[in-house]
């Protein structure tokens, strides 16, 4: 089975509370509120020219399901077991 982690928007905790209160059993589920505070990069005159595409790990689909949905799911690679 695999893990997965559900990202809450700060405008709706009591749907954080619900999902941590539902899946409080299952280890594989985990549940946080989105503790993104704005874009953090400097200026662009106290930087040097931008070499990324884009967000790395960050979706625009994933805004989107915050603001209508308030949470989305994300799988995470599955816990490796010990030997």
């Amino acid at each position: 089975m695999g893990r997965y982690l559900f990202v809450v928007s700060k405008a709706r905790p009591e749907l954080c509370g619900y999902l941590r209160e539902h899946f409080a059993e299952d280890l594989e589920v985990e549940v946080t509120l989105d503790r993104r505070q704005g874009e953090r990069r400097r200026l662009a005159r106290d930087r040097r020219p931008e070499r990324r595409l884009g967000h790395r790990r960050w979706r625009p689909e994933n805004d989107e399901a915050l603001e209508t949905i308030g949470a989305f799911l994300v799988a995470l690679e599955p816990r490796e077991t010990a030997v």
